[in-house]
């Protein structure tokens, strides 16, 4: 017999919060203590998890919510242990969610704490679900799907321009897409207050749904690799705006075109794949053969010019000559845009 206990995990806020609220329908939860962790490790939020879910309610099930356990664990094997034990331990019959959100940066690579986590509730009886976000390509099915659950209808292109505007299209590993799905739920919503009664439009999503694309570092330098001014400076706007840090977009700028030289270096001496692999691309042989194709679009001198460049960015930056952002853009007007430039003229 199963027990009314659920670990929840993955990058999809909005479906974290959905498989929640299934598991307190199924199991008629009539009330929920919610506790979150304020700090890392925090033995005490474990402990008030304990407490909470060996209270008894006379109508239906009292749900004890745990939200980040990993973190209410942290580094500490004492917690690590306490939180095992608030499974293990758990009286029968007792309702108890672990809801565990995780970066999308690091979805496909769970620690050991959350895989002994998930053995320890199938080992009472209880279910582990694994809610990941929709990926590249995926959302404009997701949302199709979505309006369908909602009882909505909306345009198949419409669907594809509202996916595009939130960030479906990306494909960088370093976006995080755990808010995607939400910020598409509460779209549909007002585009379906909007419509009324008839099928959502693309119209409708282009009067009303703002471009709210997630940044990424990553975007700038595969706009560099693809010797592509115009989408670097609007993927290092994006970055910028969204807050990223400059220094850690000058960091993987320097990195990239580190990289770059290394790579046409290498294969200007005809090294071997597989040693240009290990050199620039941690072994991955089709990840070298794109930075070679990319290191092919520049000279020797413009690509010295460009790391020399970030140097000087980067000692401004430190030295208070210059602002991050503004430090930026100019090593990209100058190294980038104003040379393509010149070349066009």
């Amino acid at each position: 017999m199963s027990e009314p206990l659920l670990l929840v995990h993955g990058d999809d806020g909005l479906g974290l919060d959905l498989a929640l609220r299934e598991f307190a329908a199924r199991i008629d939860a009539v009330d929920r203590a919610e506790i979150v962790p304020d700090r890392s490790p925090d033995e005490a939020a474990i402990d008030r998890a304990r407490l909470e879910a060996g209270t008894a309610s006379m109508f239906g099930a009292h749900l004890t919510v745990l939200r980040q356990p990993l973190r209410a664990a942290g580094r500490s094997t004492s917690a690590g242990d306490r939180l095992l034990a608030l499974v293990a331990e758990l009286p029968a019959g007792c309702a108890l969610a672990l809801v565990e959100e995780r970066s999308s940066r690091d979805a496909g690579k769970p620690p050991a704490l959350l895989t002994k986590l998930a053995e320890a509730v199938r080992a009472r009886g209880g279910s582990v679900v694994e809610v990941a976000a929709p990926r590249k390509g995926e959302l404009r099915g997701w949302i199709v799907r979505h309006a369908g659950r909602l009882e909505l209808q909306i345009e198949t292109r419409a669907a594809h321009v509202l996916a595009e505007r939130i960030g479906g299209a990306i494909w960088e590993t370093d976006v995080e897409r755990g808010e995607q799905t939400r910020i598409a739920d509460a779209e549909l919503r007002k585009l379906a207050t909007y419509a009324g009664d008839r099928q959502i439009t693309t119209a409708d999503v282009e009067t009303l749904t703002a471009d709210t694309r997630p940044a990424s570092v990553f975007a700038v330098t595969n706009a560099i690799d693809r010797r592509e001014p115009g989408a670097a400076a609007e993927a290092l706007r994006r970055a910028l705006d969204d807050g990223q840090p400059g220094l850690r977009i000058l960091a993987s700028l320097a990195a990239r075109v580190s990289d770059l030289i290394a790579a046409r270096d290498l294969a200007a001496r005809r090294a071997p794949p597989a040693e240009i692999a290990k050199r620039v691309a941690r072994g991955n042989v089709r990840a070298a053969e794109r930075l070679v194709e990319a290191a092919k679009r520049y000279r020797g001198e413009e690509l010295d010019a460009m790391l020399i460049g970030l140097f000087e960015a980067d000692v401004a930056i430190k030295t208070n000559v210059m602002d991050e952002e503004p430090a930026l853009v100019a090593w990209l007007g100058e190294h980038l845009l104003a040379r393509r430039a010149g070349e066009s003229a």
